[in-house]
């Protein structure tokens, strides 16, 4: 048999070496695809507290200035010969306090909302990257057993090729090596 006929044997082996490469780029990927999936949902953690963090700000500066805006109205009300147990000042102050409360939560409330969806987000990043690292892993044991197929056709087909054949094709037992 000639060095030709063993060619497609040796490029069955040759892919085999290919794909189990193939398999381990893979499962890098997917390690990579995770890494940068758990940053990004470091990052929305992060997010999520200073989302938090800036509506406290934002509800402590309407407290801030309705505490500035009740001040005014009493003044007012004293400069103008009223009293602060006037029904009409009592109202007027009863009133700004509702809705400097209601301003307050309203922006507690939309702070906690933005950071329980940048929380929920950092999650599904964890999720997304788990399964890609999952993802990667599976194609690599894919590709090792493409590969070990590919050798185990070329190592028969180089037996096949080079004069295996099992026992049948043995030259008959005799006491003469050279009619081996």
């Amino acid at each position: 048999m000639s060095w030709q006929q063993a060619i497609p044997a040796a490029l069955s082996i040759v892919s085999a070496s290919g794909k189990a490469s193939a398999g381990n780029a893979a499962a890098d990927v997917g390690r990579q695809q995770q890494a940068a999936m758990q940053y990004e949902a470091d990052q929305a953690r992060i997010n999520a507290g200073q989302a938090q963090a800036s509506a406290q700000r934002v509800a402590a500066e309407q407290r801030r200035q309705g505490a500035l805006v009740q001040s005014r109205a009493i003044a007012l009300a004293a400069a103008g010969g009223g009293s602060t147990t006037d029904a009409g000042v009592i109202n007027l102050i009863a009133g700004n306090a509702g809705e400097i409360a209601y301003r307050s939560a309203v922006a507690l409330y939309e702070g906690e909302d933005k950071a329980r969806s940048l929380r929920e987000m950092a999650k599904a990043k964890e999720y997304s990257g788990v399964m890609a690292a999952k993802s990667g892993e599976d194609r690599k044991k894919a590709a090792m057993v493409g590969a070990f197929g590919d050798l185990v056709k070329g190592g028969a087909s180089l037996f096949s090729t080079f004069g295996g054949g099992g026992v049948n094709d043995l030259p008959p037992a005799g006491n003469n090596p050279d009619e081996w």
